[in-house]
């Protein structure tokens, strides 16, 4: 840990003082988003439109002053835990204890829901979460892409994109954590995401840093000056109540961090910090047959996975390259040539 966060040195005071200027950035008025006012001390559930696109929004505006969180579900719209989080959350929270607005946008990406689709909105085939900052004269995911960063990312301070394993993912619950080479906003996003209470945190460095081809839905804050989470909660498309729980709990311990509503964020007491994933890629198309679980921890040379055609032959041994812990791994048999079905966290 403390190798990753030499990078990020900062003293505590200089933290402090970025931190108390976030909290203390708006004033409390009234709140617009898409052409809709929610008054201070109001709660507002509405969809949000603009053309085609139609999205559900709850708008809370605290009756104090405060920052702005957006917390985000189904940007792949079959990941679920979070999008039943945020309507228990968004039902729960009363407006006069809030310092500051948190947007619940309960579906980012309606079509792909509506689809039953893995990632993919069934519109154009694109993956949101791989078109921001999108175009306005763009395909449809595009078009959605582009509106989320104009109308929502340019209005908040702090963002959670909630985010679990599709149907055919097994994950560890984790956050990744951006950095992006601005030491402040990365020190401050790293002290967010221990703030969720989550063990495992995964440092993220891969994406872009220019703003015009941000990727990504957190990394479009990212590249604006504003801490943006990525949450893995939940997996193989369930919805069930400890994952949904857990999730809400998730939440609240960021408005906890961010002072906008009475309570304390906890940091885990044994976090695990990762620099890096290691990926594991087969060889061959065919059946993938797992040989180990999420949490299994693998030295390098240990097997993870076998590939075989179609016909039952081994193809492939898969073997770990790194040791690590397994984030992530493909529980349906399903696999494709240079595609990674076991994901293994590097510790630091």
């Amino acid at each position: 840990m403390d190798s990753m966060l030499k990078r990020f040195a900062l003293s505590s005071f200089a933290l402090f003082a970025l931190f108390f200027i976030s909290l203390n950035a708006h004033s409390k008025d009234t709140f617009e988003l898409l052409g809709v006012q929610t008054q201070a001390g109001e709660k507002n559930a509405y969809m949000a439109t603009e053309g085609d696109i139609a999205l559900p929004v709850t708008v809370v505006n605290g009756s104090e002053s405060g920052p702005v969180l957006l917390l985000a579900a189904g940007t792949h719209g079959d990941e679920y835990p979070s999008m039943f989080a945020l309507q228990q959350l968004a039902n729960e929270i009363d407006p006069a204890s809030v310092s500051g607005t948190i947007i619940f946008l309960h579906l980012a990406n309606p079509d792909g829901f509506h689809g039953r689709r893995l990632a993919l909105n069934p519109k154009d085939e694109k993956n949101l979460n791989r078109e921001f900052p999108g175009s306005k004269n763009g395909t449809p995911t595009e078009q959605l892409a582009e509106l989320l960063t104009r109308e929502f990312i340019s209005r908040i301070d702090f963002f959670i994109d909630m985010h679990s394993g599709s149907a055919n993912q097994k994950l560890l619950n984790h956050v990744y954590s951006p950095f992006v080479g601005n030491a402040e906003l990365d020190l401050l996003t790293f002290e967010f995401a221990r703030a969720t209470g989550m063990q495992h945190i995964v440092m993220y460095g891969d994406r872009p840093r220019d703003p015009a081809n941000s990727i990504s839905f957190p990394n479009t804050a990212m590249t604006r000056g504003k801490p943006g989470l990525t949450t893995e909660i939940g997996h193989l498309a369930q919805r069930d109540d400890a994952s949904i729980a857990y999730a809400v709990r998730v939440a609240k311990n960021a408005l906890y961090f961010l002072n906008m509503i009475s309570g304390k964020a906890t940091p885990h007491q044994n976090a695990v910090i990762y620099q890096d994933i290691d990926y594991v890629k087969s060889h061959h198309t065919g059946f993938f047959t797992p040989r180990v679980t999420i949490g299994d921890k693998v030295s390098v040379g240990d097997v993870v996975g076998e590939v075989s055609d179609y016909f039952g032959n081994v193809l492939q041994t898969l073997t770990a390259q790194a040791s690590g812990i397994i984030m992530m791994i493909n529980e349906t048999p399903p696999v494709t040539e240079g595609e990674s079905p076991v994901a293994i966290g590097i510790a630091e």
